[in-house]
């Protein structure tokens, strides 16, 4: 078996596999209504989420 250091054991140990859900949903901040992307990725090392602008189709349709 060979021996390997810490930081070649930390790209090992639970791969490096990066999984992304996309998803739409419509969000209200300050009485405001928008359509958002919302990205949620997970690797190894946690969960990230973000948020992008998209047109009102993506959400089914008009804001209100």
């Amino acid at each position: 078996m060979k021996k390997m250091t810490a930081v070649e054991a930390a790209t090992v140990v639970g791969g490096t596999c990066k999984t992304c859900e996309i998803k739409y949903q419509n969000v209200t901040s300050g009485g405001v209504t928008a359509c958002k992307m919302i990205t949620t990725c997970t690797d190894k090392h946690g969960t990230t989420t973000s948020m992008k602008d998209v047109n009102a189709s993506n959400c089914g349709g008009i804001l209100n």
